[in-house]
């Protein structure tokens, strides 16, 4: 029996009515995703002789931060042969071509720059797909404001050690100059030098470098 009153009086009506329909209610806790865990590719012994291709993903300007990254193998390591390549499509596809130019004529790739809330788990995505589908070791590259992101994006994707270093926000509008300080600085996120921890991730087991 429900108990209803009138503003005004607020005399008491007994109502007689009908008993709420039921409702279904889900646990806004959900449930979590199942992740399929992956390996990663086989690390090289040296990087001396080898071609590593810099794959700029299309974003803004991360082609001129791997050309110094380039210039840095040329000037540190002539040894390495490196080779800059872009993808055929833009950074949110998949590109099979491109992965199966690495496979064919590559040791090893950089991939990058991610530096966008879009962009960066793209970059993610490919170095894992280069890693777990393709065996080519491969460092994704970002800047350190979406560090939190690639964590998660890895994570979930199955590889959470996947390789990766980070260069200072913004990679966009930035000088040849600022750019090249980058690749010679240091990791803002580990504070170890950029190139010395690309080069590691490439040549030792990842898991050993990435925190």
């Amino acid at each position: 029996m429900n108990i209803v009153t009138t503003p005004k009086d607020l005399t008491r009506i007994d109502a007689l009515g009908q008993a709420p329909e039921k409702i279904t209610v889900l646990s806004p806790v959900g449930y979590p995703p199942k992740i399929n865990r992956r390996t990663a590719a086989p690390r090289l012994e040296s990087l001396d002789g080898k071609t590593i291709y810099l794959v700029d993903c299309r974003f803004d300007d991360s082609i001129e931060l791997l050309k110094q990254v380039q210039a840095w193998f040329a000037q540190h390591m002539p040894g390495v042969n490196t080779r800059i390549i872009s993808l055929s499509a833009t950074y949110q596809k998949d590109d099979p071509k491109t992965w199966q130019e690495i496979k064919t004529n590559g040791h090893a790739a950089i991939v990058g720059v991610g530096h966008c809330s879009n962009c960066s788990p793209a970059v993610a995505t490919h170095a894992i797909t280069l890693e777990t589908e393709y065996g080519i070791p491969t460092v994704g590259l970002h800047t350190d404001k979406f560090n939190r992101v690639v964590e998660s994006v890895t994570k979930m994707a199955g590889l959470p050690q996947a390789p990766r270093a980070f260069v200072p926000q913004p990679v966009m509008g930035k000088s040849a100059e600022e750019l090249k300080a980058y690749v010679d600085g240091k990791d803002p996120i580990s504070g170890r030098p950029v190139m010395q921890e690309i080069i590691e991730a490439l040549t030792v087991a990842a898991h050993e470098h990435v925190g």
